[in-house]
């Protein structure tokens, strides 16, 4: 289901019991986050939030800049899972079902990801080292996709790296209301459309003039 914890599976009973309490803990202070802002909420709040004590709290994160670490570190994992399909680009059908499994992640931890976005936008570091470094494989992949229809043809000359920005700039496009939560989440088949337009615009915007 989206929008909740990720599912703790291996290690012993005793470290799976601790990792369902971080992600609870993660999972409980990303709404605060969300709701009230970073800087405004106190572990105090976020122990309050799940009926534990603040120095039960600690025994899990030893301060609220860790467990926003914690938050941000989400995005690495999900970015690195792309990488792999990232790869067998070739199609427009493996286009949009890339478009289709990045949203499917993204809103999958959308709590998570409205906290990255809030950060980012005030913090320096947090947009350097936990949102553009995050990010950078991607829109190389995608350079790299650019270039190669450029090459052969397919893709009007243009700057490999602004096309690249642009794409991923339209697809947080796409899926920010939902993402801010200001629109429901979109069922799969919603989903699935989003994906379609979103590289339909992108092929037929970059397809080569016919003279």
């Amino acid at each position: 289901m989206l929008n909740q914890p990720v599912q703790v599976e291996g290690g012993t009973r005793r470290e799976r019991r601790i990792q369902r309490q971080r992600a609870a803990i993660m999972q409980a202070a990303a709404q605060l986050f969300a709701r009230q802002g970073y800087l405004a909420t106190t572990t105090k709040d976020i122990a309050r939030s799940l009926d534990i004590g603040e120095s039960t709290l600690y025994g899990y994160f030893s301060s609220k800049q860790e467990i926003l670490k914690a938050i941000l570190d989400q995005q690495a994992g999900m970015v690195d899972s792309l990488l792999v399909h990232l790869k067998d680009l070739d199609d427009r059908p493996s286009m949009v079902n890339m478009v289709d499994l990045l949203m499917e992640k993204v809103l999958a931890t959308a709590v998570y990801n409205r906290v990255a976005i809030a950060e980012a936008w005030i913090d320096d570091e947090v947009l350097q080292v936990f949102v553009l470094a995050r990010w950078q494989p991607v829109l190389e992949r995608l350079q790299e996709v650019i270039s190669g229809r450029i090459a052969a043809g397919i893709f009007r000359p243009i700057d490999p790296r602004l096309g690249a920005r642009m794409i991923l700039t339209a697809f947080i496009g796409a899926i920010l209301p939902a993402l801010r939560g200001i629109e429901p989440l979109p069922s799969p088949e919603q989903r699935r459309n989003l994906a379609e337009t979103v590289v339909e615009f992108f092929g037929n915007g970059l397809a080569a003039r016919k003279e």
